[in-house]
């Protein structure tokens, strides 16, 4: 207990300090505006800079010394001017990454960007910049949360793009279900479980239920998004190496809108898209029910006691009458569930 107190308290120094480290970052050399390309809009800042019609920060300044002489001159202003000729967009920086306004393309500061099964949380800064620790986890869950704009996620499995871009939220076409991350299942998982060596949430039941209500029947399906899923321990996830265990049999996510099964999702990923039938759909309240999958087993009154998916199973043979069916189910992660109405 006392280690993981002194861990805790070290992982929120470093956080902390990932956090100023955010706030601390310069643009690249000819980046002045700091929207990740070298254009005219830069070199335009540079020559009212010049001209005393601007001012530059400090990182904006040793953003400008094309030249690297320790000074700001019009040769940096003639550097900038033959580079912005042709646009150049820098290249992702480790761990560096920026949120923006996808209709505008504008920065958007104070954004909380966050990896809650690795107790990761920083904030953009005033350019939308921001900085993850290096070695992000795989297996995980990434969300951006901002007043006013759809929540956005996406999985750290593989290569993560961190060029973060948020929707401005209409709430007259778009329903948010649940936008942080839930962990749904048992509790009971082999360490060969998709996503098991990163889980660090506790179970919230084997059901996410939420409810809606619509004034009006939509004239087309409505659309259920969900913005980020793993942890799947279905077959098709095992072929596709989402899983480790190898045999593992279990049914897929179930989706079900007013209690009618609609989807059954047998992989995880980011923007999985369902669409709703709107002849299920009804005025006023309705509700979108997604459970996680299971495997069921026969335990007989004798045989032998094996581990099975992070739990512990009889084998024997059946008998009329005897033993009874043990139900493992699967424990999964998702997040950001929106409700795109037409």
């Amino acid at each position: 207990m006392l280690m993981g107190k002194l861990a805790g308290m070290v992982g929120v120094a470093w956080l902390s300090a990932t956090a100023v480290l955010a706030q601390e970052l310069s643009p690249p050399l000819g980046d002045l505006n700091g929207d990740g390309r070298v254009d005219g809009a830069d070199a335009a800042l540079l020559r009212d800079y010049l001209a005393g019609r601007a001012l530059l920060t400090e990182a904006q300044i040793r953003a400008a010394d094309l030249d690297q002489d320790g000074r700001v001159t019009t040769a940096d202003l003639q550097w900038l001017e033959r580079g912005s000729q042709q646009v150049y967009v820098f290249p992702q920086q480790e761990g560096v990454g920026r949120v923006v306004d996808r209709a505008t393309g504008q920065p958007l500061a104070n954004v909380e960007i966050a990896i809650p099964g690795a107790g990761i949380r920083v904030r953009s800064d005033a350019q939308g910049r921001f900085q993850l620790p290096p070695n992000v986890p795989r297996n995980q869950i990434l969300v951006a949360k901002l007043e006013n704009y759809l929540p956005f996620s996406q999985t750290t499995d593989g290569e993560l793009s961190l060029n973060v871009q948020l929707d401005r939220w209409d709430q007259s076409k778009t329903l948010v279900l649940q936008s942080d991350v839930v962990h749904l299942g048992d509790d009971r998982y082999s360490p060969e479980s998709a996503g098991a060596d990163q889980f660090r949430l506790r179970t919230q039941g084997i059901e996410l239920v939420r409810t809606f209500s619509l004034d009006r029947l939509p004239s087309r399906d409505p659309v259920l998004r969900i913005g980020s899923l793993i942890g799947l321990d279905t077959a098709a996830a095992v072929r596709a190496g989402q899983s480790r265990i190898q045999g593992a049999d279990m049914s897929p996510l179930r989706v079900f809108f007013n209690g009618t099964p609609v989807a059954a999702i047998e992989l995880g990923g980011n923007d999985i898209r369902i669409p709703l039938p709107k002849e299920l759909a009804q005025i006023g309240t309705n509700t979108v029910t997604l459970r996680t999958g299971e495997a069921r087993m026969y335990s007989g009154q004798s045989g032998v006691v094996l581990p099975f998916l992070g739990g512990m199973i009889q084998f024997g043979i059946p008998m009329p009458g005897s033993g009874s069916v043990v139900v493992d189910y699967d424990d999964i992660e998702l997040a950001n569930v929106t409700l795109e109405l037409p």
